[in-house]
C-alpha cells in the first residue's frame, strides 16, 4: 500500500478512515472502500496512538511511544489488509499512524477530506446509552461529513435498500444535510426519504402540526426539487417520540443524515441516541 504523505496524493477528494484495531473500525474500512469506489475517491487510513493513555498509565511503564506506535502499525496493516481483500487500487490508498488524541487528530485531519468514517462499538443492554468517546468527538467537531457505522448493529452490507433518509429537526431546514442527501442518493440511484417528527406531547392538536409541517416543508423543498428533477423526494411527516421514531425510520434506509449544531462541538441527545441506537450507518452533517 501507498504510504505517502496525504499532500502527495493524487488530486482525488480523499475518504479519511479512522481505525482502532476493533471489528466496528474494521466495518468502517469496508464502508469507507466501497464509498471511495462509488465516488472515484482516494482512500486516508489513519489511526492515532492515544497519548492521553499513556499518561494516565494505563500502558504498562515499560511501553514506549514508538512501541505503541508500532502497534498502532499492526492495527493500520490489518485494516490494509481488508482494503487489499475488497479489491481497491493500491496506489490510491494512504496510511498513516499518528500521536494524539484520536477525536483531536481525526477532527483536524477532516479538514482535509471529503469524508470522515469511523466505527462506533455497540454493546448491549444499559452500556448501550453510551458511545464512544472518539465517534462522539469527531462527529461534533470534524470540518466534513461524518458517517458513523456500527459492525454489531450493521453487520451486513449496506446500500440493498436504495433509500437514503435526511431526519429534519430544525427550522428552517439547513440546506446541507439535504444537498448531502441528493448526492448520496444520487451516487447510489435511491429514493430521498425526508422525515420530520413532530413529537407526541403536543396532544391532540399533533394531527394539526403535522399537516402543517408537511405543507410547510414541501414548500422548502420546491427549490431543490426544481434543481434535482431526476431526484425522487418524498415528504415523511411523524408524529411520536423523535428518536422511537427515527430509530423505526433507520431499519429501513440505508443511511440516515441528521444535522448537528453549528456554533459549538456538544452533541444534542437526539443525536447521540441516534449513534448508539440506530440500525442503519449515521451520517452527520454541520
Amino acid at each position: 500500500m501507498s504510504e505517502t504523505e496525504p499532500g502527495q496524493a493524487a488530486s482525488r477528494p480523499k475518504i479519511l478512515v479512522g481505525v482502532d484495531g476493533s471489528k466496528d473500525g474494521l466495518r468502517a474500512v469496508r464502508y469507507g472502500v466501497r464509498r471511495a469506489r462509488a465516488g472515484d475517491s482516494d482512500l486516508w487510513i489513519v489511526h492515532v496512538v492515544d497519548e492521553k493513555a499513556l499518561a494516565i498509565g494505563l500502558w504498562d511503564l515499560l511501553s514506549t511511544v514508538e512501541s505503541l506506535q508500532e502497534s498502532g502499525q499492526v492495527k493500520v496493516d490489518e485494516a490494509l489488509q481488508v482494503v487489499a481483500a475488497e479489491g481497491f487500487p493500491t496506489d490510491r490508498v494512504t496510511s498513516e499512524v499518528l500521536l494524539g488524541r484520536p477525536g483531536d487528530v481525526l477532527a483536524e485531519l477532516s479538514g482535509r477530506a471529503q469524508l470522515l468514517v469511523v466505527g462506533r462499538r455497540s454493546i448491549s443492554g444499559l452500556e448501550r446509552m453510551f458511545v464512544g468517546s472518539t465517534s462522539v468527538s469527531v462527529a461534533g467537531r470534524a470540518a466534513c461529513p461524518v458517517i458513523v457505522i456500527s459492525a454489531a448493529s450493521t453487520p451486513q452490507e449496506t446500500g440493498t435498500l436504495r433509500v437514503v433518509a435526511v431526519a429534519v429537526n430544525t427550522w428552517p431546514v439547513h440546506a446541507s444535510e439535504l444537498e448531502w442527501g441528493i448526492r448520496e442518493a444520487a451516487q447510489r440511484k435511491a429514493r430521498l426519504r425526508v422525515v420530520h417528527v413532530v413529537p407526541e406531547t403536543l396532544g391532540v392538536e399533533g394531527a394539526t402540526f403535522v399537516a402543517a409541517a408537511s405543507a410547510d416543508l414541501d414548500r422548502q423543498l420546491a427549490p431543490l426539487r426544481a434543481e434535482h428533477p431526476e431526484a425522487q423526494i418524498f415528504v415523511e411527516v411523524l408524529l411520536g417520540d423523535p428518536l422511537d421514531q427515527l430509530v423505526a425510520v433507520s431499519k429501513a434506509v440505508d443511511l440516515l443524515i441528521v444535522g448537528v449544531h453549528r456554533d459549538g462541538p456538544a452533541l444534542g441527545g437526539l443525536v447521540r441516541g441516534l449513534m448508539a441506537h440506530s440500525h442503519c450507518p449515521v451520517g452527520l452533517s454541520r
